[in-house]
Parts: C-alpha cells; structure tokens; sequence
C-alpha cells in the first residue's frame, strides 16, 4: 500500500472515547461499593461494552492507496484494487461496487435529507459535483459520506488515469474474535452477577 490516506470521522473517535470514559467510571465506582463478585461482574460488563464501543464507533475506517482502497467495517475488513471497482456512491453511506455488489462504509455515513437545506454554492464549487444541477445530501464534501466519496474518486480517476497494470486483489477478512469477546464478557458479567445475589 503506496500513499496511504486514513479517513475515519472525527465524531466517532469522540464519542467512543466519552463512552470509554463513562463505561470506566462505572467500572471503577462499581468496583469501590460492591463485594468481589459484583465487582467482577462490573469489570465484565465494562469490557463487554468498551469492545463493543469498539468496534461500532472506533474501529470503522477508509484507506485509501495508490492501488486501491480497504474499507473497515464493524467486523470485516474489505480491500479492493481500483481496476475492480464499479463506482463509488454516496446516497445512504460512502459505498463502492465491486463486481456488481454494493459495499457500504460505516466510517462515512450519509446526513439526514435536512441537511440539504444548509448546502451552499462554494462547498462544491471546482468539485464537479451537482454539475446536472442537483446534488444528493450525502455528495456535499462537507460531509462523512461527501468527503470519502470524493477522496475516492479523486484516487480511483488518478489510477485510470495512470495506466497501472491491474492489481485484480480483492480480500475479505470477517474478525470473529471481536464477537467472540463481546460474548464472552457477557456471559461471565452473568455469571459473576449470579453468583453475588446468591
């Protein structure tokens, strides 16, 4: 991966990192007023959901290369060559379309149909988007979905553009693990739980 651009919606990081501040200071207030077991159990639950904070707002991401784009998703990561993709969109989420599926990306999601009424002149102005005289909400560069679509695009024009020999990679890797430990956290929040009523 040459030239390699990470977008990842500074909102999410954020708001994962108050719910990891809130998630630990009920951890830690559990931990100081409650006995061993419902200690534990807190400590559980805390890690239960702090990998689950995890994986919904901070995991999910684009990068974008030279040779083409990988995007991350609450557990599965999805890389594909720019001679592979389709197109790129931007009406529900930043989405591209590989072999004649739609593959969405949770780091850029698309406003609500409001927020066209706050779209002005020079957010697309030099763009090249709206030129038929509308524009989608989500196509508007100042937003998550506008802003890595366009990013996209401008790296899938430049490879065209380029004349590169085909790359024809396309890779999908599902992270059970991270469901794994979800699960697992729980149920042992469960059991501690069960085990400080008896």
């Amino acid at each position: 991966m040459s030239n390699l651009e990470v977008f990842r919606a500074r909102s999410s990081l954020v708001s994962a990192g108050v719910a990891y501040f809130i998630i630990a200071g009920m951890v830690f207030q559990s931990i100081y007023l409650s006995d061993f077991f419902g200690a534990m159990s807190a400590l559980c639950w805390g890690i239960s959901l702090a990998v689950l904070v995890y994986v919904v707002m901070h995991r999910p991401k684009l990068e974008l290369f030279d040779e083409g784009i990988r995007i991350t998703n609450p557990i599965r990561d999805i890389t594909a060559g720019w001679d592979l993709v389709e197109s790129i969109d931007a009406k529900y989420t930043m989405s591209i379309t590989v072999g004649g599926k739609t593959i969405y990306a949770w780091a850029a999601p698309a406003p609500g149909r409001h927020h066209s009424r706050k779209i002005h002149p020079s957010d697309i102005k030099g763009t090249g988007i709206g030129a038929g005289g509308y524009m989608r909400p989500g196509d508007n560069p100042r937003t998550h979905s506008g802003a890595a679509a366009y990013l996209a695009t401008i790296r899938l024009n430049s490879f065209r553009a380029s004349g590169q020999s085909p790359v024809r990679a396309f890779e999908v890797r599902t992270h059970y693990n991270l469901l794994i430990a979800i699960g697992a956290c729980a149920s042992l929040a469960l059991l501690f739980n069960t085990l400080h009523y008896l």
